[in-house]
């Protein structure tokens, strides 16, 4: 691949993630195992390694394809960025990975060397320190119908409460809305010791961890109310206590209304650095 190639084609240098040289035996996989690229009418090549071991995984896209029109139309983007992740993961089975947010693209060979260069020191960093590590993610959803009435019932003041509603409809109406608030509060500040004492105890057992912003049901496509959204890097030795720990927890929590979720591995997307916008 060419910088007078890809100019005389109008083409750009789509960036998937940076690895180590380990990577280049699933780069240069035979024809019927090779990596299938966002635009798969060109092949997932990498950069020859540069001098401080860094590869670059790339492939060939045409630049006007990615429009803001194309990026807002999700049936447009879902097929591409699914490709994307599915070539960082097969990289993470072979090498560590700093993998890229989908869209990267450099106007030639050139300028990503040139990109490359200009953040070595941080990305050689970020994938000694990513060596045989995965992101994993912890999800809690909580069925609320379940949950409101335990909540309830293990407050004296709503109990009291609820004991001394008045029989009178008017009078029990506006009181009913009263202890309705209460047990909404009381609901809200279980969950937050709830999901605390569990990301607490979750990442004693992690490299490093994060809490990300819980969905809506829209998003999630689930009734339960998402109320514990982590990722957790971790390394391979540290999987079965993680697992097990979250095991206890869903067991300790067992008919509250609370499931968790565990997914990964996946490439830490979540544990990289943000290099410097508007370098390609």
């Amino acid at each position: 691949m060419t910088d007078s190639h890809d100019e005389a084609l109008g083409l750009g240098i789509y960036l998937y993630c940076l690895a180590r040289p380990e990577c280049l035996s699933v780069v240069k996989a035979p024809a019927e195992q090779a990596l299938r690229g966002v635009d798969e009418r060109y092949p997932v090549t990498a950069l020859d390694p540069q001098e401080d071991g860094v590869v670059a995984v790339i492939g060939e896209v045409d630049p006007s394809e990615f429009c803001d029109q194309n990026l807002q139309t999700l049936s447009w983007v879902g097929p591409r960025a699914c490709r994307h992740e599915a070539v960082v993961e097969r990289i993470m089975g072979a090498s560590s990975v700093l993998p890229v947010k989908f869209g990267t693209i450099f106007r030639s060979c050139t300028s990503l060397k040139e990109f490359l260069g200009r953040h070595r020191e941080g990305i050689v960093r970020v994938l000694d320190e990513l060596r045989d590590k995965a992101e994993w993610s912890v999800k809690g959803y909580l069925a609320e119908e379940e949950a409101r009435p335990l909540v309830a019932a293990a407050d004296p003041a709503i109990q009291a409460r609820l004991a001394a509603l008045p029989p009178a409809p008017g009078a029990r109406y506006l009181q009913q809305k009263q202890l309705d608030a209460m047990i909404e509060a009381a609901l809200r500040a279980w969950g937050a010791r709830v999901t605390q004492d569990l990301h607490e105890a979750l990442a004693l057992h992690a490299v490093a961890s994060t809490a990300l912003r819980c969905h809506a049901g829209a998003v999630t496509g689930r009734s339960e109310r998402m109320v514990f959204n982590c990722s957790f890097l971790l390394t391979p030795a540290a999987l079965p206590d993680f697992r097990a720990v979250l095991s206890d927890q869903q067991h300790a929590h067992q008919g509250t209304g609370l499931t968790l979720e565990l997914r990964g591995p996946w490439p830490p997307y979540n544990f990289c650095p943000t290099l410097s916008e508007g370098d390609p």
